[in-house]
């Protein structure tokens, strides 16, 4: 796909850099009407629609294969109890194709359907991988037409409690290990590769193989949901997540740099489980406070289409207040300091962004996956299907 310049934000839009000065980070806004809402963004940068109905309704998660085709996890519909949810498989990851080269999307295919909430997507190695909890699946198009005509359980977590939030992922590492969330605090087990048991109610990152061999977890935390996992240049890892603190004066969710075996707040039974092994007495701090934002996906600009200033900034959805963050990280002691800042901000209440990720040219994709999401939000009330991404 060829896409000049810019920041896409897909299912949804696509931001574009039109003539911002390398090498300065951006100021001053501009704010520009589209679908039928007002968008802020810094000035130099426009925002332009990707893909949309009929093609994509309820986008939530996606990645990009080596050809620039685009593999979007899409829901059926609101989201139900998780007894419900373990009788019905309703939802479909999407390939979407710009066939035409003009930098919009303009063909798309099923590739999977019938798969449980999806919760993540990653393309790896001729296979997308998608997290539907309890399992994380691997769907294979074994004869070229565009559908995953092979299936296999990748890994299985054997839990899934009322909000669905046992599972987030996979995300790829620059290690070559395949890294997920877990959530909730259902007991799971798991087998270390110096084969000693491991038992935990908390929340936590994983760290398999691409075999999916010698799992062990990266980081312990008292949080209810990690949900995306991003890597720095150096390998270190920033993942973003709810009720990282007790709620009050004004925080809960937020960012956290994940160093090995550290452990993380908010100060709760689970991470007190005996298999946990503290290296000091105290939790590891938290990079960013966002307060009750509901922060999702995430992701690493790695390009440097639009400046040095940009190269290696963070940019997190955040679903609840209706926004795109970005934040510029520097060296501070053994973790980092955040520079944060508002990226992308729509007035629509139904906006909601679920992910983010970068396109070959530099340009942003943000999914907007609308207003059907409501289980366990406080933020979304009333089902609203009527407004699609």
């Amino acid at each position: 796909m060829r896409r000049i310049g810019a920041v896409w934000a897909a299912c949804g839009w696509m931001l574009l850099n039109l003539g911002q000065v390398l090498g300065q980070t951006p100021i001053a806004t501009i704010e520009v009407p589209l679908d039928g809402q007002t968008f802020t963004l810094p000035a130099g940068f426009r925002i332009v629609r990707a893909a949309g109905p009929p093609l994509i309704e309820r986008p939530i998660v996606a990645d990009l294969d080596e050809l620039g085709r685009l593999y979007v996890a899409e829901a059926a519909g609101a989201i139900e109890r998780a007894d419900i949810q373990a009788q019905k498989a309703p939802h479909r990851v999407v390939r979407l194709e710009d066939v035409d080269g003009d930098g919009r999307y303009d063909r798309a295919r099923t590739f999977a359907d019938a798969l449980p909430f999806p919760e993540g997507v990653m393309w790896y190695a001729g296979s997308v991988y998608v997290a539907a909890p309890p399992k994380i699946w691997k769907l294979t198009d074994t004869d070229g037409d565009g559908v995953a005509d092979q299936r296999e359980v990748w890994f299985d977590g054997r839990t899934l409690t009322g909000c669905a939030n046992d599972l987030h992922g996979p995300y790829l590492g620059p290690d070559g290990w395949i890294y997920w969330c877990k959530g909730a605090f259902a007991q799971q087990t798991y087998t270390l590769p110096d084969g000693r048991k491991f038992t935990t109610r908390a929340a936590h990152i994983f760290r398999a193989r691409p075999d999916a061999s010698q799992i062990e977890p990266v980081m312990t935390g008292g949080m209810d949901n990690p949900v995306d996992t991003v890597f720095l240049p150096t390998g270190e890892r920033i993942f973003s997540t709810t009720f990282l603190v007790r709620p009050e004066a004004g925080l809960r969710d937020g960012l956290i740099h994940a160093v090995y075996g550290g452990i993380y707040g908010k100060d709760h039974d689970p991470v007190y489980d005996p298999d946990h092994r503290w290296t000091g007495p105290d939790f590891l701090p938290v990079l960013v406070h966002m307060g009750p934002a509901a922060p999702c996906g995430l992701h690493r600009y790695a390009s440097s289409q639009w400046g040095e200033a940009f190269r290696d900034n963070v940019f997190a959805c955040q679903f609840n207040l209706r926004k795109v963050s970005r934040h510029v990280l520097e060296p501070a002691g053994a973790t980092f300091r955040s520079a944060d800042s508002d990226f992308l901000v729509s007035d629509n209440t139904d906006f909601h962004p679920t992910d983010v990720l970068e396109d070959a040219d530099g340009s942003l994709l943000v999914l907007n996956t609308g207003g059907w999401y409501k289980l366990c939000c406080p933020s979304s009330q009333l089902v609203k299907a009527d407004v699609p991404g």
